[in-house]
């Protein structure tokens, strides 16, 4: 079996400008990588008034890569200091997903001063989560104001589909699936809980089944580029 997924892993999301992905993936493979996929996103505005104007989106690329304990610092201290992203704004932040995919009969958990190693350098790791909310198209601004009343400063929002179910009717011979957006919105601890009760509360009219909304906690964030 792969070893990367033997041992404790944990998932680098990078969020950053359009067409600088390739450059994130680039540094993160000097430093060990091996691969990751790519998402393309979009920024959320900050009002209505800009979303009216047609200036809301601004385009985003997100990188997913898996990685193995002993590399998450490296790969984050390369990204950090790598002299073609200095200018380019976005952030980074990992997620434990050991106990997804780490096989029962695995190796044990690495020790407490291992982590404690791994996670040193990021200096800007308060307690995060990540909070994802999955709504019908078209409903991600919706969940974006509902977050900022609550304090949330910003999102990214991906297209996705929903999955067919058996009853669905085809139409033409195909089967109609509903187009979804997914919000992710990286939050301080203490903001999570009423950030959700907004949220659910702007849906609290809506029919059963139009969305879902979780969180996950993040081990470490950090921005990139400018810190002005």
């Amino acid at each position: 079996m792969n070893p990367f997924y033997e041992n404790d892993s944990k998932l680098l999301i990078v969020v950053i400008e359009k067409h600088r992905c390739d450059s994130v993936m680039a540094e993160a493979r000097k430093a060990g990588a091996l691969g990751g996929t790519v998402m393309l996103g979009r920024g959320t505005a900050e009002n209505r008034w800009l979303r009216l104007l047609g200036l809301d989106d601004v385009e985003k690329e997100l990188l997913w890569t898996l990685l193995p304990v002993p590399l998450v610092a490296p790969v984050m201290s390369a990204l950090r200091s790598s002299p073609c992203l200095a200018k380019t704004r976005g952030i980074m932040f990992t997620l434990d997903v050991h106990a997804v995919l780490r096989h029962p009969l695995s190796a044990p958990a690495p020790s407490a001063s291992l982590e404690n190693t791994m996670s040193a350098p990021c200096s800007e790791a308060p307690d995060f989560e990540l909070l994802s909310v999955i709504v019908n198209s078209g409903c991600a601004d919706l969940v974006m104001d509902a977050a900022r009343k609550a304090g949330a400063s910003g999102g990214t929002v991906i297209n996705a589909r929903g999955t067919a179910r058996p009853e669905d009717a085809p139409f033409f011979g195909i089967t109609i699936v509903p187009e979804k957006e997914l919000v992710m919105i990286l939050s301080p601890r203490e903001k999570t809980d009423a950030i959700m009760d907004s949220i659910k509360a702007e849906f609290r009219e809506a029919d059963p089944g139009s969305g879902i909304a979780f969180r996950m906690p993040v081990d470490a964030f950090e921005t990139l580029g400018p810190k002005s």
